[in-house]
């Protein structure tokens, strides 16, 4: 009986193995760890997006948004003129979902061009380094590797 369950459990796990199931996930693009110490203020100033977009992060808190790519927002198969008009909020540097990550939180949801009944809220990734930190976020299947990436 014993011989015959670690017999299972072992071909379970060849199975889980050979299937893919047991690898290593590969990161790709832009992401990697969160910078360690890095806070707030590390984050305040002007941010270049890529493939476009600017973003400014105010000391207060405050958010400035413009020319901000479609494929970036939850509105990218709205027609250009149905897109809502993203421009001022708020923002915070947020704990992830994984332990040791950190994520920016960009808060639309009380701007006037936000669309009725709602606003947006944006969240990217953030890695690098404390000196050149990296915020990114996915703007596809994460198998794809596409990111809108900022960097100042």
């Amino acid at each position: 009986m014993f011989r015959t369950a670690v017999f299972s459990c072992a071909l379970t796990l060849l199975a889980m193995a050979a299937s893919g199931c047991m690898t290593r996930y590969e990161s790709c693009g832009p992401e990697g760890p969160s910078p360690a110490g890095l806070t707030s203020s590390d984050l305040v100033g002007s941010w270049r997006g890529d493939p476009r977009g600017h973003l400014e992060l105010r000391a207060a808190g405050a958010a400035t948004l413009t020319d901000w790519p479609a494929d970036a927002t939850p509105f990218g198969d709205l027609a250009p003129d149905e897109r809502p008009g993203l421009s001022n909020g708020t923002w915070s540097l947020t704990p992830g979902m994984e332990q040791g990550r950190l994520r920016l939180d960009l808060d639309f949801l009380d701007d006037p061009a936000a669309p009725e009944g709602g606003g947006t809220v944006l969240t990217y990734d953030v890695s690098g380094t404390r000196a050149h930190p990296v915020l990114y976020m996915y703007t596809s299947d994460p198998d794809r590797c596409e990111f809108h990436t900022l960097r100042r």
